[in-house]
């Protein structure tokens, strides 16, 4: 069973055996029949189905409060792919009943990969520092804990919880992730933003600095008739009327100062279609919220040591919802 990233495309291939003119797939997702796909073949020449669009209609990632019980956001995929002697996958059954099954996860594979991309198990489900030995970390406030995901020997996503005081982690297939602490107490507690990245995974990343957060309103307007039967008006009225008012919350992010190979964090931070911000309640400060978000800035011009000296981003988010609760 592989673990394919579904954002990318997966291209499943027979070749078809003699006497057969038509090819039946069908697409299974978590044991229920969704699709059947029909198409024409000849006879010694390959037959080709792509199934990751369709499967991904049915994986929808989310998230929970408590790092520990993060979800492992997959689907099981399973395809048969059968030939038959009549067109429409009429007549008999030529050859029938090759079935593989998958593990789709939202995530993706890069041009330079290459085709059909998969996850490694027994590995960790997030970029290592490249420049050095491929050795894994994350960089977390002083005092807070979290949680990173991993492949395991079957390659499914497992989730690793660490503690406030914890500086590392070693997991059972050998890989050990260090965890540097950032005193970040000048501008709070930091703010912990979480997404789905390359891995289709969870991935946790904090913001130390300055967090700015504003309110964006939009309306419409139109001119009304205020006079009366007695041709009169009141001026307290308003003769130009203001409807469909409506909020937005966005929220600009400081990283703080970040190594040179956790570019590439960022870059799967601004490509992730699921991402969300741990912050305090507003009426319960001392308790978190999870809060759905889209990612704004739209552009990245890589930072280096080279050209920069210090690293660090300012990313700007918008809240996935109105700020008044339109929801019907």
């Amino acid at each position: 069973m592989a673990t394919i990233l579904l954002r990318s495309p997966r291209y499943e291939s027979l070749t078809t055996p003699s006497g057969a003119v038509s090819a039946k797939l069908q697409l299974s997702i978590d044991g229920v029949v969704r699709y059947t796909i029909i198409k024409s073949c000849t006879a010694g020449s390959p037959v080709l189905f792509e199934i990751s669009e369709l499967s991904r209609d049915y994986l929808t990632p989310t998230i929970t409060l408590d790092p520990a019980s993060y979800p492992q956001n997959e689907i099981g995929i399973s395809r048969v792919i059968s030939f038959h002697s009549a067109a429409n996958a009429g007549g008999s059954v030529v050859s029938g009943g090759n079935t593989v099954a998958h593990r789709g996860l939202d995530g993706y594979g890069i041009f330079s990969e290459g085709a059909n991309p998969t996850a490694s198990a027994n590995s960790f489900a997030f970029s290592p520092d490249h420049q050095n030995s491929n050795n894994y970390k994350l960089y977390v406030p002083v005092g807070k804990g979290g949680a990173f995901q991993f492949f395991d020997s079957n390659g499914e996503i497992q989730t690793q919880e660490f503690e406030a005081g914890d500086d590392s982690d070693t997991l059972g297939f050998g890989g050990t992730v260090t965890i540097n602490r950032i005193d970040c107490t000048k501008y709070g507690s930091g703010r912990k933003i979480v997404f789905i990245n390359k891995f289709g995974a969870l991935q946790e990343i904090w913001f130390f600095l300055k967090a700015v957060q504003s309110t964006n309103v939009k309306s419409d307007n139109y001119q009304r008739n205020i006079i009366s039967t007695s041709g009169s008006y009141s001026t307290l009225s308003h003769s130009v009327k203001t409807f469909d008012k409506q909020g937005k919350q966005t929220h600009s992010l400081s990283s703080g100062f970040y190594p040179e190979f956790t570019n590439t964090w960022f870059e799967q931070l601004l490509l992730s279609e699921y991402v969300w911000m741990i912050r305090p309640k507003y009426t319960n400060p001392s308790t978190d919220e999870v809060v759905p978000v889209t990612v704004k800035t739209s552009s990245l011009t890589q930072k280096t040591s080279l050209n920069d000296k210090l690293i660090q981003y300012t990313i700007q988010f918008e809240e996935a919802s109105d700020y008044i609760n339109n929801v019907r």
